[in-house]
């Protein structure tokens, strides 16, 4: 059995998006574009991307569970909302011609890395969000509804912008944010996987090995998370949006 060369370029990249996407989200800001350059399809790439980041994105979900981060009410209460979102993002997605796709990816591209960069809020009050605050049944559904709608459509940028509409609007602490935001990815990658694969636009010969590489920079990403915050991935996110707009710059020449 001949390996696809592919394996060897997206690998390195996939283990350092799944580290990125644990802490901080944006992996896919990596993935996507990878996939692109080794000339992947893009309605493919979105879905192989998917099945890899849905893989990944598991293991660190449960490490936060495991260690006490998840803020029960805001996970529940949206988990309908983000699941709906994400199955009507996909299939839309999924039927769309090719070349609208390629144009989608490269207009959101640049958007999304741009958002990833905000600043976080100055005096920010961290809410704990239990069963009776207003903030829980007011804001987290149209957050988890919104978001999971485009990560079915795009998917890159979606955990950094669940990370800071959690933390910057909804008040919650960055370590339950960023659990959070992992619970609401993880159900919004099943849904708009599932709408992918019967669509038929996932190669499973690139996401199966790929998705172990995803999942071991996921635990090492969940890993340092919990340990260390979030300084260092931010700088990393930084460094990745810059190259990544330089590549988007170069190709449009």
């Amino acid at each position: 059995m001949t390996l696809d060369p592919s394996l060897f370029l997206l690998a390195p990249v996939v283990f350092v998006a799944g580290f990125i996407d644990a802490i901080a989200g944006g992996g896919g800001l990596l993935t996507v574009p990878a996939y692109l350059i080794v000339g992947i399809p893009p309605a493919l790439t979105l879905g192989t991307n998917k099945f890899v980041s849905a893989a990944g994105t598991l293991v660190s979900t449960g490490k936060y569970i495991a260690h006490g981060r998840m803020l029960w009410p805001v996970a529940i209460v949206g988990v309908a909302f983000n699941l709906i979102g994400s199955v009507i993002g996909a299939h839309w997605i999924a039927q769309c011609d090719q070349e609208l796709v390629r144009r989608i990816i490269l207009i959101a591209l640049p958007i999304a890395a741009g958002l990833v960069l905000v600043p976080k809020p100055r005096n920010h009050h961290e809410a704990v969000l239990g069963w009776r605050s207003w903030r829980l049944w007011v804001l987290v559904p149209p957050i988890a509804g919104t978001l999971g709608w485009y990560d079915g459509v795009f998917g890159p940028g979606t955990g950094s912008l669940l990370l800071l509409a959690l933390y910057g609007i909804a008040g919650l602490s960055f370590l339950h944010a960023a659990a959070t935001a992992r619970w609401f990815n993880l159900v919004s990658n099943l849904g708009s996987l599932a709408t992918f694969l019967l669509h038929g636009q996932v190669i499973f010969a690139l996401a199966l090995p790929l998705s172990l590489f995803g999942i071991a920079g996921h635990w090492l990403g969940s890993h340092v998370a919990i340990k260390k915050g979030d300084r260092l991935v931010r700088t990393m996110l930084i460094v990745s949006c810059a190259l990544l707009l330089g590549y988007l710059l170069w190709n449009q020449r």
